[in-house]
């Protein structure tokens, strides 16, 4: 559970997305978080001093919020209409394709 991919040079998990951590959980032996922390230091400090085997730590993430507004969900639905309705079909894919990934 220590895996850090927060080193230099170091992959970012695809969970992660390339962000930085915005906290670290303390896992115990049996795998129940115990706390969590703002820091990797501070997380590694309560490991040592709780001097228990299979403690563990893992970085946290934020959970990225909704890349579009109501409005601006519809503001691209209707360009996407209208972009088909005037045959142009590329920009209608892009758009659609869009909406689909957003969600």
């Amino acid at each position: 559970m220590s895996d850090d991919n927060t080193q230099d040079g170091a992959e970012p998990s695809p969970a992660s997305g390339g962000s930085q951590p915005v906290a670290w959980a303390v896992f115990g032996p049996d795998g129940h978080c115990v706390g969590t922390y703002e820091s990797q230091a501070h997380a590694q400090i309560v490991i040592e001093e709780a001097s228990c085997d299979g403690m563990a730590y893992e970085p946290l993430y934020r959970q990225p919020g909704p890349a579009l507004s109501g409005d601006e969900r519809l503001a691209v639905e209707w360009a996407s209409v209208i972009a088909r309705e005037q045959s142009q079909v590329a920009l209608h894919k892009t758009l659609r394709s869009l909406l689909e990934r957003l969600g």
